[in-house]
């Protein structure tokens, strides 16, 4: 019997490579999207079920799932995708902004996880995938915002883990460093008062005097995700990239023998 899995955010980026490397993998992919009439030609080539799924809001999530065992039984598979970014400091981002970023990146995944969550414990297994990215460890000025959904979705991601992984769920997270994707091309950006701006042109100057480059080849992020989804003992968080990413290594690996620890404390028996 083949898997099912629920990818959000698949209309390019990381969302369309994950769903095409699970298709690869013989799974049964909904690749959802705000406009399946807008979805990657690749999806439709390989077979996808397209479907229209606005992950904040509670219609669409419910309809969503309530398709997907309709159609198919199960749900052996999520992978939270979908996500914005914003850019401007703590001071000037409007509330609404805040908020946004929060309901898209932490709130809708959520809230997501939470609808899955029923059929697999009926079926005593499932995985849960959160990608997120290297921002749910490392602060970045000016993405304040952005930062802060991460770190909000990578701490109830490792505590999920714990709650769920004697009913047979897995639940990890993929942390993305520098790739080319449509997310900074659609990053919101709040007007930056006279003093940040200031603070900001210096820190772009740096950013460019380090020749930081973004990798167009999403390929590593694939296969974490797939790691994450398929092994028996999965890491809770896996780094993936280079530049900044380069300097997490120490620190995810302390995280997840802090992690080790929880799951144990937490063992049934």
């Amino acid at each position: 019997m083949k898997k099912v899995a629920l990818v959000t955010g698949c209309s390019s980026g990381f969302g369309e490579a994950i769903a095409l490397g699970l298709l690869r993998h013989d799974v049964e992919v909904v690749a959802t999207l705000r406009s399946p009439a807008k979805a990657p030609a690749a999806l439709r080539a390989a077979g996808a079920h397209l479907r229209a799924l606005d992950v904040t809001s509670e219609a669409s999530r419910k309809e969503t799932v309530e398709w997907m065992l309709a159609q198919f039984g199960r749900i052996d598979l999520l992978v939270n995708n979908a996500g914005i970014a914003v850019r401007g400091s703590i001071e000037d981002t409007p509330e609404e902004m805040l908020r946004k970023v929060m309901e898209t990146n932490f709130f809708g995944p959520i809230a997501l996880c939470r609808a899955v969550l029923p059929a697999m414990r009926k079926q005593r297994a499932g995985r849960i995938v959160n990608v997120t990215a290297i921002g749910a460890l490392l602060c970045s000025p000016f993405l304040g915002a952005y930062c802060a959904s991460k770190h909000a979705m990578d701490a109830a991601s490792s505590a999920l883990d714990i709650e769920v992984k004697a009913l047979g769920i897995r639940v990890g997270s993929v942390l993305p460093g520098q790739f080319k994707t449509a997310i900074g091309d659609n990053m919101a950006h709040a007007p930056l008062g006279a003093d940040y701006a200031a603070v900001s042109e210096v820190l772009a100057r740096k950013f460019a005097e380090r020749g930081a480059v973004a990798d167009a080849d999403l390929t590593p992020v694939v296969e974490a995700v797939w790691a994450v989804a398929s092994s028996a003992e999965p890491q809770q968080r896996t780094l993936v990239g280079g530049g900044s990413a380069l300097l997490l290594p120490p620190v995810v690996a302390e995280l997840e023998k802090i992690h080790q620890i929880e799951l144990e404390r937490a063992r049934l028996g």
